[in-house]
């Protein structure tokens, strides 16, 4: 028992700051809190609803607003699973196997993270639009991708695709393969082995990176900026329809369209924290079980 709690909190067990020094980290995280975080959200929600619920709720209902919403919302719903299906492919193969490549495939699933939204938008472009290397052959077919939903749908997809795999990747390795090999030993089959062994034990991760990959899908800017064409009412956003409001100086409607983002935010950093604690307490309850065990 006292070997476990050493493991659980030792912190406890390192030499205790000063109150002055910890006051004053304290302070000094809130205050950056206070003034990076708190104060912008607040300032949100304030001039959203400053003239009122009427106004707030017709910014919200208006046509345009409405149809950045919908199409918010699609494309949302492409990115998230087919997110999940690669983030689940990936990480079973560099997880479970051994191959040529493994590295690579690993590098590039990070690509993403390190070429700008704006720059992945503008490879799109060079790719399927008018001019691109297979513009004059979608156009001939009567197929539109650039300037419309499909690309909106591809910049999406690039700048998402890694959370749901690297979320995976590490917490799949951890696992090692020992409860895949004894499910197949019994006699199960592949699809049994994923759906009643791994993917339980994956589960709480496999949330935590459709979360974030939902967040980013929904608060995605400049990739979708650069392919979108900002045709109101077709090609535009919830984060596009908030600039067009604020550059025309329809500041109400702006905040009150970024209001609904801040909800999604907020809510999506809720579900985060409970993927997070319920992953934390399957990883410990695996620990200490197998430190039973060894003992």
């Amino acid at each position: 028992m006292t070997m476990t709690s050493k493991k659980i909190h030792p912190v406890m067990s390192r030499k205790q700051e000063s109150r002055i020094v910890r006051g004053l980290l304290i302070f000094t995280s809130l205050s950056f809190l206070a003034l990076f975080l708190f104060v912008p959200l607040l300032a949100v929600f304030y001039n959203a609803l400053r003239e009122g619920w009427a106004m707030y709720w017709t910014a919200v209902s208006e046509p345009d607003a409405l149809a950045a919403i919908r199409l918010t919302l699609l494309i949302t719903a492409i990115a998230a699973p087919a997110n999940l299906l690669f983030g689940i492919c990936a990480a079973w193969a560099i997880a479970k196997f051994e191959f040529k490549g493994k590295n690579l495939l690993v590098t590039l699933i990070d690509l993403p993270f390190t070429v700008s939204p704006v720059i992945s938008g503008v490879i799109f472009i060079m790719i399927f639009g008018a001019h691109g290397w297979f513009g004059a052959w979608l156009a001939a077919h009567g197929v539109q991708i650039i300037f419309a939903a499909p690309g909106i749908a591809l910049a999406t997809l690039f700048v998402t695709f890694p959370f749901v795999a690297r979320e995976l990747i590490p917490l799949m390795q951890s696992q090692g393969v020992d409860d895949e090999e004894a499910a197949l030993s019994l006699g199960a089959n592949g699809w049994q082995t994923f759906f009643r062994v791994t993917l339980p034990n994956i589960r709480w991760g496999l949330l935590y990176g459709v979360i974030l990959c939902t967040a980013r899908a929904v608060g995605e800017f400049g990739a979708v900026s650069v392919v979108s064409g900002h045709i109101r009412g077709k090609t535009v956003t919830m984060p596009l329809q908030v600039e067009i409001l604020y550059n025309e100086y329809n500041f109400t409607a702006a905040f009150a369209v970024a209001s609904l983002l801040t909800l999604v935010s907020l809510l999506t950093l809720g579900l985060k924290k409970l993927a997070e604690w319920k992953s934390r307490e399957i990883m410990l309850e695996r620990g200490v079980n197998a430190a039973t065990l060894e003992g």
